[in-house]
């Protein structure tokens, strides 16, 4: 079993709303923080001022690029991503280019990839990108994270959250394409995802890290458990 610390560093904790609010980041990070989570993910605008609040605290600042379409074009994710690199995130969730993917346009989904690596990798800031996989077909799938794992990317991950939730089949073809140091990333949906689910993704298939709002519900859940058996 899992030490509740080593329990809470498989999630971040996601704040993406639309109307999000600089008390809701405050907020946010104030959770992150007591529960000793991997990192609060928030939309770029909102970065410093989670990097301000995180700081001393074990966790880390995080943004989303592009988010949620990712059909901005590519130079504007790559200056995003040069933003939030020098800004000091620890991570950035990148969002494909959805559209491209499904024309089989894979020169420029590779591009985009290659170049996500080349800009986060030197500042060790982890690369994690997004499939939005209610989307894509299973084949599109497992094309896409055999790119991501060729390109080198940190984690692969489902979605953004705003969309369908991933099935489990999505998951395991996304785990049976897996090579190299390529980890899987499932995001969550606040008011759906539980415990019980967390735990059978990291016990059965294969997940390193969750996504969600319910961050630090789930962790305290954890530890409740584990004072119980």
């Amino acid at each position: 079993m899992m030490t509740v610390d080593q329990f809470a560093k498989h999630f971040d904790l996601a704040w993406l709303a639309q109307n999000a609010q600089a008390a809701d980041i405050v907020a946010a990070c104030k959770t992150a923080a007591k529960y000793k989570v991997n990192s609060v993910n928030v939309n770029s605008c909102w970065a410093a001022l989670a990097k301000k609040e995180l700081e001393g605290t074990g966790v880390g600042p995080s943004a989303v690029i592009a988010f949620p379409y990712g059909a901005c074009i590519s130079k504007v994710k790559y200056l995003e991503l040069e933003e939030m690199v020098n800004l000091g995130c620890t991570a950035c969730d990148m969002v494909v280019n959805i559209g491209a993917l499904k024309d089989k346009n894979y020169d420029l989904v590779t591009e985009e990839i290659k170049k996500f690596v080349e800009i986060c990798k030197p500042a060790n800031c982890d690369t994690k990108l997004i499939f939005e996989v209610g989307f894509l077909t299973d084949d599109e799938i497992a094309t896409l994270t055999k790119i991501c794992c060729e390109q080198g990317v940190s984690y692969v991950k489902t979605a953004t959250g705003s969309q369908a939730f991933p099935t489990m089949q999505q998951v395991q073809i996304m785990k049976a394409n897996l090579s190299g140091d390529t980890k899987i990333k499932v995001s969550g949906v606040p008011r759906t995802f539980t415990l019980p689910a967390a735990m059978f993704m990291f016990d059965h298939m294969g997940v390193s890290l969750i996504g969600t709002r319910s961050a630090g519900k789930i962790v305290q859940e954890y530890s409740d458990y584990l004072k119980e058996i």
